[in-house]
């Protein structure tokens, strides 16, 4: 079976997160030896999320990536990640990859805890804030924005 090509985009709340840590990355690099630096478990974990958007595009639909009940409809990247959490959706036809979700170091995983990823993520669909119908308005509001990339 030919390997599928799938279009990567990132939700405003993914590109969001992502960019608050490159930031951090920065910083670090400007203060930090080297050695330090790359020890350094906010440089790890920017790796990490870099490498598993590569992981996810293999194959995103994984059986361990699977979420089940409310989040269903949505798949989660971990494997590590420690306590943070990717989640996304995506489609073969056509073959898009949407990043939907990366936590922070507020909302790190905790089962049970109101601060725990998925609550948060639970959250944001309520109020309406993310989807992963690409057919949603909201949605094709960014990813017409993120088009030309």
């Amino acid at each position: 079976m030919p390997k599928t090509e799938y279009l990567l985009r990132y939700h405003d709340v993914y590109a969001d997160r992502v960019e608050e840590l490159k930031t951090r990355v920065r910083r670090l690099k400007e203060r930090l030896p080297p050695e330090e630096f790359t020890r350094h478990e906010t440089v790890k974990l920017a790796m990490r999320v870099r490498e598993a958007e590569s992981e996810v595009a293999e194959d995103p639909d994984r059986p361990e990536y699977l979420l089940r009940d409310e989040l269903r409809k949505f798949r989660r990247y971990k494997r590590g990640l420690g306590r943070y959490r990717i989640i996304y959706c995506f489609s073969n036809k056509p073959p898009i990859i949407v990043f939907l979700y990366l936590n922070t170091e507020d909302t790190l995983r905790k089962a049970g805890s109101s601060k725990d990823p998925y609550e948060e993520f639970k959250s944001l669909l309520r109020r309406g804030k993310l989807s992963h119908d690409p057919s949603d308005p909201k949605n094709q509001r960014w990813l017409d924005r993120t088009a030309g990339d």
